[in-house]
C-alpha cells in the first residue's frame, strides 16, 4: 500500500503503543541507541514533524550515543528543500536515496516514480542543505539490462560522488509482477555469466570512483561512512524494530534451544494500526511479555544455538573483513567452530576462503561466488 494513504497521526499513535509494549519485553531496551533507520516503503512521504516526534521520544526514553547515525530512506521524487531542512532539524543525518537505475526502461520495469533528472536535482538539494552522508541504492541485472547500460549507470552515479553505495543484483521475489512476467516468458533474466560480468563491472566502477567494498553489496568512501546500522545486522547485534513490517531480535542464550529471539510485525499498516489500537484500549492482563499477546500483530521465532551459529557465519562472511573467530568460539564453543574447518580448508586450497588467528573471510576471488561458498561451508 502507498505510504501517502496512511494517516500520520494514527500511525504515530500505533508506533508509540508498540514502543511502550516493547520496552517491557526487550532485554536491552534501556541501552543508548547507536543507530536509527527509517525504512520500508517510501518513508520520505511522511512529514519532518513525524520523525521529530519519534526521535524525541526515543531520546527521552532510551537516549542516544554521541553522534548516532540516523538514516532516512528517500525516493528522489519526494525530495524538496523544505523537507530536507525539516528532516535535518529533526535529527536525521544520513539519507539513503533509492536511485536503482538511470535507464528509463529499467525505472519503468522496476515501477519507480522518478527519472535520472530527478535524481540529480535531489542530490543537489541534499548537498545544498548540508547532507554530508549520502548513500545511493543501485539495482542491476534487471531483465533486459546489458553490461553497457550498467556501465552508464555506474558513470552517472560516480559523478554524483556519494559517500556510500548499496548495489544489489535484482532478486525476483515469488508472486511479484516481475517474477510472474519472467515465469510467463514475457521477460528474460540476465544470464548467469553476464551477471558475473556485471558484478565485476560494479566493483571496478566503484573502486575507480573511490568507493571501496566493505560488504558483498556495499561500498563506502572511507571507514567513517560505512552503514553502521547495516553493520549491526551483519554482526547480529540486538535491534529493536517498530512499525508495520518491522522486525527486531536479540540473543539471550537461555539454553541450546532458546539462543535468540526474532519477531516481525504484520506488513499491512492498517491492520497493524487497528491491532495496536485494540491493545492500547484493553491490554491483556499482565502483558509484560510478548508471549502474552501472540499472533495478533507480530510473529515470533525462537532461534536455537545451531541456527544462530549458521546465521552468524553467513552474515559475518558477507563482510570484507570476515567474521571474528574468537567471537564465534566464545559464543558457540571451539568444537562448533572446528566442525566447519575441514570444508574451509578445501575452500582455502581453491583460493576462495582464508583466515588468520583473528578472522575468517572470503577472498577477492571468492567474492563473486559467496552463495556457493556458504552453501558448501555449511
Amino acid at each position: 500500500m502507498a505510504v501517502d494513504t496512511i494517516p500520520e497521526k494514527a500511525y504515530l499513535a500505533a508506533l508509540e503503543v508498540e514502543f511502550q509494549y516493547r520496552l517491557k519485553s526487550w532485554p536491552q531496551a534501556f541501552l543508548p541507541l547507536a543507530t536509527l533507520y527509517f525504512g520500508g516503503g517510501t518513508p520520505s512521504l511522511f512529514s519532518p514533524s513525524f520523525y521529530a516526534r519519534i526521535i524525541d521520544t526515543l531520546a527521552q526514553r532510551l537516549g542516544f550515543v554521541s553522534e548516532p547515525e540516523v538514516t532516512l530512506e528517500a525516493n528522489p521524487a519526494d525530495i524538496s528543500r523544505e523537507k530536507i531542512i525539516g528532516y535535518r532539524a529533526a535529527g536525521i543525518n544520513r539519507i539513503s536515496l533509492g536511485v536503482q537505475t538511470f535507464a528509463p526502461e529499467g525505472l519503468q520495469l522496476l515501477g519507480r516514480r522518478h527519472d535520472g533528472l530527478m535524481v540529480e536535482k535531489a542530490v543537489d538539494i541534499l548537498r545544498n542543505e548540508g547532507v554530508e552522508n549520502l548513500s545511493l541504492d543501485l539495482i542491476y541485472a534487471w531483465p533486459g539490462q546489458s553490461p553497457a547500460v550498467l556501465s552508464q549507470d555506474l558513470q552517472k552515479l560516480a559523478v554524483l560522488a556519494p559517500e556510500h553505495v548499496s548495489a544489489y543484483s535484482l532478486s525476483l521475489e515469488p508472486g511479484t509482477r516481475l517474477a510472474q512476467a519472467v515465469a510467463a516468458g514475457k521477460l528474460q533474466v540476465v544470464a548467469e555469466d553476464v551477471q558475473t560480468e556485471m558484478m565485476q563491472l560494479v566493483e571496478e566502477g566503484f573502486e575507480n570512483a573511490g568507493l571501496h567494498r566493505y560488504e558483498i553489496s556495499n561500498f563506502a568512501r572511507h571507514h567513517q561512512v560505512r552503514a553502521r546500522h547495516n553493520l549491526a545486522y551483519w554482526q547480529l547485534y540486538d535491534y529493536l524494530g517498530l512499525g508495520a513490517g518491522a522486525c527486531g531480535g536479540w540473543r539471550y542464550r537461555k539454553d541450546l534451544e532458546h539462543w535468540a529471539e526474532r519477531y516481525c510485525n504484520m506488513p499491512d499498516p492498517f491492520i497493524y494500526m487497528r491491532r495496536l489500537e485494540q491493545l492500547n484500549a484493553s491490554p491483556p492482563a499482565g502483558s509484560s511479555s510478548s508471549e502474552l499477546w501472540p499472533e495478533l500483530w507480530f510473529e515470533k521465532e525462537i532461534i536455537n544455538r545451531k541456527t544462530s551459529f549458521i546465521e552468524s557465519l553467513m552474515m559475518g562472511l558477507r563482510l570484507r573483513q570476515g567474521v571474528g573467530l574468537a567471537g564465534l568460539r566464545d559464543e558457540y564453543g571451539s568444537q562448533t567452530v572446528d566442525t566447519i574447518m575441514p570444508r574451509a580448508q578445501k575452500l582455502r586450497g581453491d583460493g576462495l576462503l582464508d583466515w588468520d588467528e583473528n578472522n575468517l573471510w572470503i577472498t577477492d576471488k571468492g567474492m563473486f561466488l559467496s552463495d556457493t561458498i556458504l552453501s558448501y561451508l555449511l
